[in-house]
């Protein structure tokens, strides 16, 4: 028997309103902090977590871009003639997907979405490897995986590709060889349960049910190869029920702006982000933009407060962010309603991510705080 074992847990979207008014895991996980995200998506908070640094300096905000170079999506401008129920296709996009990632060797989460084929050429994609492998971080930052290796101890993690099943069965396998010291579980079916129910349904309940029934088999599965068993339980964001659709793209699009020449834009679910090759139609944009009641403009100062602010503006001159409950509709990511959705202002009590321990560790306030506390363990 083994003296020790960090099992780090990681629960997409499960953020702290929900775990706070549902007590989930209360028993086994008695620690717990609110824990503050970040502006944007997984794709922003993730390799913050396993990396300790904000997003302006790891350079992972959101997964679409204007290209500065020849787009990768070049081609797909001749596509922009199907219809939109054959364009919009789920099956074509994931194919579609599968097939530039294959042809242009990215390792990471790809997924074209609902991006308009006509506007792809004028846009590149910022994940193209893999995050959770060395060299993956588009900042050069070593992730806690190469530092886990680095410290010498014995360590496992979860693929981020494969359900919340096979991964929870892998942590398992390992936990019996009573070999490992450090283990990394990743899963993600809580937000896509609440995306498609809300956070509320039935469903929703009984995935929680289900998951806190399944961390209590592990940690008595751990009981029994280790002397001392911690979980860490831990998420990116929150989630909130969609109470809103916001109308904003069509509305946009009856200004007379040309994208491509005006403006290059990217409409993700809860924000958009335009680029201008100059000050005219920046003036234009800004001023419609100032007038609509759908959301904000986001200030300078207040990307840099959440470390969302990219010198070279790679990521957008321009942010509009809805408030916590809206959701652009249609967006360049969804074409439809979501029943829940996440990506809103980091200080809404929706936002917030959690912390959930058995163990006393470094303090957990932020999401820049999660990587110290891996790395601490590694050095136990």
């Amino acid at each position: 028997m083994k003296p020790r074992i960090d099992i780090f847990i990681f629960a997409d979207a499960l953020g702290w309103a929900l775990a706070s008014r549902r007590r989930f895991a209360e028993n086994l996980l008695p620690l717990r902090r609110r824990c503050e995200t970040l502006l944007g998506y997984s794709s922003t908070c993730d390799p913050t977590i396993l990396t300790g640094a904000l997003p302006s300096a790891h350079r992972h905000f959101s997964f679409f871009i204007k290209a500065t170079q020849p787009s990768p999506f070049a081609k797909l401008r001749h596509l922009a003639c199907l219809p939109e129920i054959i364009a919009g296709h789920h099956r074509l996009r994931n194919q579609l997907s599968k097939f530039i990632a294959s042809r242009h060797g990215y390792t990471g989460y790809f997924q074209l979405y609902s991006v308009p084929f006509s506007k792809l050429p004028y846009l590149d994609y910022s994940e193209k490897l893999d995050i959770y492998e060395p060299g993956g971080i588009n900042g050069g930052q070593a992730t806690i995986f190469e530092r886990w290796e680095q410290s010498g101890k014995p360590w496992a993690r979860s693929n981020w590709r494969l359900p919340d099943p096979e991964n929870i069965a892998h942590a398992r396998r390992e936990i019996e060889k009573g070999d490992v010291e450090l283990l990394y579980l990743f899963t993600a079916r809580l937000d896509a349960v609440m995306h498609r129910h809300g956070v509320e349904h039935p469903a929703v309940e009984a995935a929680f049910e289900h998951f806190a029934t399944q961390l209590q088999a592990l940690a008595d599965l751990a009981s029994r190869h280790y002397r001392d068993v911690r979980l860490h339980l831990f998420s990116d964001h929150g989630m909130a029920n969609v109470n809103t659709c916001s109308d904003l793209l069509p509305r946009w699009e009856k200004l007379g702006l040309k994208y491509g020449r005006d403006y290059v834009a990217v409409w993700d679910s809860t924000m958009a982000r335009f680029w201008f090759p100059d000050e005219v139609s920046r003036r234009a944009a800004t001023a419609w933009l100032s007038t609509q009641a759908d959301g904000e403009i986001l200030s300078d100062e207040r990307l840099a407060g959440y470390g969302c602010l990219f010198p070279d503006r790679q990521y957008g001159e321009l942010f509009y962010l809805l408030p916590s409950g809206s959701l652009f509709v249609p967006s360049f990511l969804n074409q439809r309603k979501v029943t829940a959705m996440h990506g809103y202002a980091p200080e809404h009590p929706d936002s917030a991510a959690a912390w959930l321990s058995n163990a006393e560790t470094l303090p957990v306030a932020a999401l820049t705080d999660i990587f110290p506390v891996m790395l601490a363990a590694a050095h136990a």
